[in-house]
């Protein structure tokens, strides 16, 4: 939903830029799913997010050094007016549930309303925890719910690692970036986790008041626009 080129690495590599965001009660398990992202160990310690923070995964398709800035919201309700200025211009949304809460799962309507109110972005319904043994929510309530509201459905484990990138790479290849090569979404999966590798790149930001945005030039509609940056910071996550 959203490029930028106007960056470069050595002055000759195109960048492009898209923001995702993960949204979802507190205790998810929304960090952990990131830090899987970019290939971040799994920590048993928990530590509950403060606010909005961010992490940034590179990638490498065709020559292009594609920049995904990847937001993770705290889930309690102090914090959810932070939220609708990180989805505003956002490519996707993941709406997390954890499958072993009930209640987590059924905040999933008020969670894509909220977001379907702020910005009309591609939403992913995703279920963590299938390590656990006790489960609240069975797959196919997640499937049925995510039919109905026409959305993408993964269940995953932050813990195991299990379906994280599938999930990652499946939802990141609709993006415009990837275009000529979304006909086959299968062989550009696979293309890009062969491409890319294992890598560990990741910036931390804590935001525990409303603050500016991280600054960066984007392109919506075919119009540039610009947000705001913070200052990095280790991430408390």
């Amino acid at each position: 939903m959203e490029e930028s080129n106007e960056d470069s690495v050595d002055n000759s590599i195109s960048v492009t830029r898209h923001k995702i965001i993960f949204v979802g009660d507190a205790g998810v398990g929304k960090t952990s799913i990131i830090n899987r992202i970019v290939d971040n160990p799994f920590n048993e310690s928990y530590e509950m997010s403060i606010g909005v923070d961010f992490m940034s995964k590179n990638l490498r398709y065709h020559g292009q050094n594609i920049k995904l800035q990847i937001w993770d919201s705290a889930g309690q309700e102090k914090y959810k007016g932070l939220i609708p200025s990180y989805v505003r211009n956002s490519s996707i949304v993941f709406v997390v549930y954890d499958i072993s809460s009930k209640n987590s799962f059924n905040n999933v309507p008020s969670w894509i309303s909220f977001i379907k109110s702020i910005e009309n972005t591609k939403i992913i319904l995703c279920g963590n925890k299938i390590d656990l043994t006790t489960r609240e929510v069975q797959k196919n309530e997640g499937e049925k719910f995510a039919q109905k509201e026409g959305i993408p459905f993964f269940e995953v484990s932050a813990k195991t690692n299990d379906n994280i990138k599938l999930m990652f790479y499946t939802a990141i290849v609709d993006l415009p970036t990837f275009a000529e090569g979304a006909i086959n979404k299968e062989n550009l999966i696979k293309e890009l986790q062969e491409e890319n590798g294992v890598e560990n790149v990741q910036e931390g930001t804590n935001v525990n008041k409303k603050q500016p945005e991280p600054q960066d030039t984007i392109v919506v509609n075919g119009k540039p626009q610009t947000v705001q940056k913070k200052k990095n910071k280790k991430c408390g996550c």
